[in-house]
Parts: C-alpha cells; structure tokens; sequence
C-alpha cells in the first residue's frame, strides 16, 4: 500500500476487505440456496444440481476467493463501495475523505456500463 496510507488507513482498509468479504460470498451462496430449493421441488434432478454446486465452487467461489484474499487493494474498497456492497457511512470520515472521488468515478462507470449492456 505504500506510504499513502496511514496506520489507521491501512487497518481500516483491511477491516473492509474482511467484510465485503463476508458479504460477497453470502449473496452467491443464497443463489445456491436457491438451486437447491428447486432441486427439493423436483424441478431439477440431483445431478444437475450437482452440477450447479460445482460450477459454484469452481466459479464463483473461486473468483471471489481470488478477490478477496490477496493483498490489501483500496481499489477494491472504492468499487464495492461503489456497488453498496459496504455503505459509505461504514467507512470512517478520514478514509471517506480519501476515497470519495475515485468512489465517484466507479459509480459513474458502473452506470455506464449497465447502461451500455441494456442497450445491447
């Protein structure tokens, strides 16, 4: 994180990850809870939603574990911030001080590209 960052910062931030990083994960699991909701309606077979848990892991799963368990990034901070995943009010004001602009500008992407894919 380099010098930018103060003691504080850095400890907020890593706070935030392990955060969103209990909140991604349980927003897939309740797709999953839903695929076996269906299995228990006799929709889909067992094999297919044994398929579906393994897609899941390999997955899902897996990119959010690639996201979430490397090193500390405050980009990844600002856009789930961006996508209120974690609300600014969580964030100290110091570090929302900091982040506020480049929060912005996810925002501002985010919308863009949901724009862009609902024109398509």
């Amino acid at each position: 994180m380099g010098d930018r960052w103060s003691k504080s910062q850095r400890r907020e931030l890593r706070e935030l990850q392990g955060l969103v990083w209990q909140r991604e994960p349980e927003g897939a699991l309740r797709e999953l809870h839903s695929d076996f909701e269906t299995w228990n309606k006799g929709d889909i077979s067992g094999f297919e939603l044994s398929d579906r848990i393994h897609k899941f892991h390999n997955g899902r799963s897996r990119e959010l574990y690639n996201m979430y368990s490397g090193s500390l990034d405050h980009f990844l901070i600002e856009l789930v911030v961006a996508r209120d995943i974690i609300d600014e009010a969580e964030l100290s004001d110091d570090l929302l001080d900091v982040l506020k602009d480049q929060i912005a500008r996810w925002r501002e992407r985010l919308q863009e590209d949901e724009l862009s894919h609902n024109s398509e």
